[in-house]
């Protein structure tokens, strides 16, 4: 059951974690192959919610941006994707997961986009982003320090693993030193561009 609306940004804390990431995934493999035949990338998927009610939160992006009218058309078309996979037979975790009242927002990354896979991190490269992770990083920034300011320079595969777009490291390089800092994807509770104007120059 599903109530569609514009959406916005959120965040979730580590509480829960793992249960966010399994509905996370149950998710994807709903609406990802529909949005991709649309031709947009889905970029980020949230699950938050409490006492009142569920939101499912779908961020999307296309090479030629995407409007409101992109994000109230595509609403509608992953609303109808995630009906038929809670009605089907062959899907029951994810029915169970939609069987009570929630609502959809679709939107578009914004200036301040996620970043949430590898290849994220790899398009960026050389962009500024700040980074939270879920605890302090043993050797990483000072002893509690849970956020990190930098700029994108890079990023490593995960070696056992180097096919997961979801596993690897990310190497960012402090705003006000040359420390790199060297953050595992596993380790990251969110991390955003951010965004930088572009500078003009006058004539004097």
């Amino acid at each position: 059951m599903v109530d569609d609306v514009a959406g916005t940004e959120s965040e979730h804390d580590g509480a829960g974690h793992d249960v966010h990431e399994g509905a996370v995934r149950l998710l994807e493999a709903a609406v990802e192959p529909v949005a991709r035949a649309m031709g947009f990338e889905v970029v980020l998927i949230e699950w938050a919610g409490g006492r009142g009610g569920r939101v499912a939160r779908v961020y999307l992006d296309h090479p030629n941006g995407v409007s409101l009218d992109d994000c109230s058309r595509m609403s509608g078309v992953l609303s109808n994707a995630l009906d038929a996979a809670e009605a089907d037979p062959e899907t029951p975790e994810l029915a169970a997961l939609l069987s009570q009242p929630y609502t959809l927002e679709v939107s578009s990354p914004g200036v301040d986009r996620p970043l949430v896979r590898l290849s994220h991190f790899a398009r960026f490269v050389g962009g500024r982003a700040v980074v939270r992770t879920f605890h302090p990083l043993p050797g990483q920034g000072s002893a509690d320090q849970r956020t990190f300011h930098g700029r994108i320079v890079g990023t490593e595969v995960d070696a056992a693993d180097p096919g997961d777009d979801r596993r690897g490291t990310v190497l960012l390089r402090s705003l006000d030193s040359d420390t790199i800092y060297k953050i595992s994807l596993a380790d990251i509770r969110r991390a955003n561009l951010v965004y930088s104007p572009p500078v003009t120059g006058g004539h004097g």
